[in-house]
Formats: structure tokens, C-alpha cells, sequence
């Protein structure tokens, strides 16, 4: 296996472990919970996706076969959307035939309450709803992130060509990309925010914090170290920026200053996630050139990268355990004025919580995999 895209899918799975860890609290813990702000901040596992994304894209975008029918860039887009969508469209038919089920019939309080007009549906069918405030995440569990992140599909051939034109000026030029887009982005959300009236304003888990250009920085870093892979930073030092980004990146999300704070934290923790990806490739690395030493697999990478491997099947199959399963449970231990321990209950769930959603991914990924060869022929 390519050593690069092995590493990428341990981040990966970090990533979506930090997704289960936020989305299983929501019907669990109470807003007393001291650890729930810091809980919170698993929602920057999808700062992990972009930025490997926009890595593990350039290699997409090279190795696409030579012009036959379509112009590159469409069948770009298209693979992109056929690889998403079969996936996608089944998980929201299930949510579709869940919230009848469950709120219509069996009059059960759902998990998830789905937007069921059909100009959510549809914007959600095609991936435009990360343009729409309305449907960007109410017809989906955390669909915001598929929203968002086919938009960054579409601009990625255009950032993969400006940073290869900077990389042909000085390779340190192409640090100018992401700081560039970091600055335009904080100018566009503040004009959409008074064009509004600032009906639309910047703020966590708002329309503006999803928007992509919110995360075009990271997404872009992705793109950045691809075209750095063969250059070579210290293991301490890369370890030492990865602990200040980190710091730093959780600070401030603890305890925000202002609104700006949420235009420039998404970018900080794809910076994190540079600095944590140059560590791993330089471990791997260093694991690849040793000579006459048997080397003995981790199985906690090994798990790691399991689950990214197979990430998307667990990003589309989670809300079942997260939304539905937390919020039946959160229903029968309240029932009659019930109560509980929630920092225990959420603690005793996370690991078998995981390991479900683990499961679950895997066979769902083998259902897109085998969808996908098909599609393909």
C-alpha cells in the first residue's frame, strides 16, 4: 500500500472517531456536563476529511485517464458524484422512511427531524444544498459536510493548477495559497453577513461556519503538502507545531472572542492536521527505509486506518447509532421523569458506539465499493 495514502486514512480515521465522539452526546449528555464544550470539539474530525481530500484528490486528478467523450474536468466531477451519491441517496431514504415511521405511526420521537419539502430534497439530491441555508443540514444528519465538501470538489482542479503554477515559482510560494484564501474568506463572510442584514451571521455550526469557502484554507493545505512530498521537516519539529496548532486550534474554540474567531478556527485546525499528516508521513518513512528489522503491526493504526478506509460507509451509517439509537435510549431512561448519570452513560457508550458504527461502515463501504465497479462499467 502506498505508504502516503496509509497515513492518510490513520488521519482519517481520527476524524471520524471525532465525528462519533460530538454526534453521540447529542441526546446524552445535558449542557451542565462540564466536558461537553470540550466534547464539542470533535466536530473538527470533518476539518481532518477536507484536508486529506484535498491531498488524496491530486492523485485522483493525475491519474485520470486522457480525454475521450468529456473534457477532464467533468469526468472529474462526475467520478466525485457517482462516488457519493449511491451512498447518500439510499442513508436519506432511510431517514425519509424513518421520520414517517417513527413520528407519523408510531408517534416515537425521532432521532432526527428531516426537512421533507422537495426543494430540500432535491438541492440535497444533487449536492447543492451547502448553497442554501434552509436545507444545508436539515434534510441529512450532518449532511453539511457532503454539501460543503462536493463544492470544494468543484473548485479543486482550479487550486490544484494555481498551486502547481506556484510551485514552479519557489515551492515556499505555495504557502501563499491557503494564507490567500484565508483572507478573501474572511472578507466574503463578513460582506454575505451585512448583505443579509446579518440574518446570515458567522458563528459555530452556522450557515456561514459551513459554507465551503469557510474551509477552502484547509481543504487547500491538503493540496499543498502533495506537491511538498518530497520534502522533509523534522520529526520534533513537525510534533512541536502540531501541539501549538492544536493548542492553539482548541483555545479558541473553548473560548471564542468574537464571531471572526469561526473564519479563521476551521483553517487552524487544517493546519493541525498538516502538521500531524508531515509527522505520520515521516514515521512512515522511516518505518519504509529500515532494512533487516521485522517490522510488527500496531493494532491501533491498524484500526485507525481501518476505519478510515472505510470512513464514509461510518460517516453514512453513524447517525443510525448517534441520533436514533442515543435518542430511543435518552427517551425510555426519562420516561416517568427518569433520570441518569450522563457523563458515565456517554462514557460506558462510546467504545461499543464506535465499534457498531465500525461494523456497520465496513459493510456498507463493501455495498459502495461493488456499486461503484458497476457504475464504472
Amino acid at each position: 500500500m502506498n505508504q502516503k495514502l496509509k497515513s492518510m486514512d490513520i488521519i482519517k480515521g481520527i476524524g471520524i472517531i471525532m465525528i462519533i465522539i460530538v454526534h453521540n452526546r447529542h441526546f446524552l449528555m445535558q449542557d451542565m456536563s462540564g466536558l461537553r464544550p470540550l466534547i464539542n470539539y470533535g466536530q473538527m474530525g470533518c476539518q481532518l476529511f477536507f484536508f486529506v481530500s484535498g491531498f488524496s484528490l491530486c492523485y485522483a486528478w493525475e491519474h485520470l485517464s486522457e480525454p475521450r467523450r468529456a473534457p477532464k474536468y467533468a469526468r472529474f466531477v462526475l467520478r466525485r458524484y457517482l462516488r457519493l451519491a449511491p451512498g447518500f441517496l439510499f442513508f436519506m431514504i432511510i431517514h425519509f422512511s424513518l421520520n414517517i415511521l417513527l413520528i407519523h405511526v408510531l408517534n416515537f420521537p425521532a432521532g432526527f427531524i428531516m426537512n421533507r419539502t422537495l426543494p430540500g430534497i432535491l438541492t440535497n439530491v444533487f449536492f447543492l444544498h451547502g448553497l442554501f441555508p434552509d436545507y444545508i443540514n436539515s434534510v441529512f444528519p450532518g449532511g453539511w459536510y457532503i454539501g460543503t465538501a462536493f463544492l470544494l470538489y468543484l473548485a479543486f482542479p482550479f487550486l490544484y493548477g494555481l498551486a502547481r503554477r506556484l510551485r514552479r515559482l519557489h515551492p515556499l510560494c505555495m504557502a501563499a495559497l491557503p494564507v490567500l484564501l484565508l483572507v478573501l474568506n474572511v472578507f466574503l463572510l463578513d460582506w454575505i453577513a451585512d448583505l443579509s442584514g446579518q440574518k446570515l451571521y458567522l458563528g459555530n455550526n452556522t450557515f456561514l461556519y459551513f459554507f465551503f469557502t469557510n474551509h477552502l484554507p484547509c481543504f487547500s493545505l491538503g493540496i499543498v503538502l502533495f506537491f511538498q512530498k518530497s520534502a522533509r521537516f523534522p520529526l520534533a519539529l513537525s510534533v512541536l507545531c502540531f501541539i501549538v496548532t492544536t493548542g492553539f486550534s482548541v483555545y479558541w474554540f473553548l473560548h471564542p472572542v468574537s464571531r471572526t474567531v469561526y473564519a479563521l478556527l476551521p483553517s487552524l485546525a487544517g493546519l493541525s492536521a498538516y502538521w500531524l499528516a508531515v509527522s505520520f508521513l515521516y514515521i512512515e518513512t522511516r518505518q519504509k527505509t529500515l532494512r533487516g528489522k521485522r517490522q510488527h503491526a500496531n493494532p491501533l493504526t491498524n484500526f485507525l486506518a481501518q476505519c478510515g478506509r472505510n470512513s464514509y460507509g461510518m460517516y453514512l451509517a453513524h447517525p443510525l447509532v448517534c441520533w436514533y439509537g442515543m435518542r430511543a435510549l435518552n427517551h425510555f431512561l426519562t420516561e416517568n421523569n427518569g433520570t441518569y448519570k450522563d457523563l458515565l452513560l456517554y462514557g460506558l457508550l462510546l467504545i461499543p458506539s464506535v465499534f457498531t458504527v465500525f461494523v456497520m461502515g465496513l459493510y456498507v463501504e463493501k455495498l459502495l465499493t461493488w456499486t461503484d465497479r458497476r457504475l464504472r462499467h
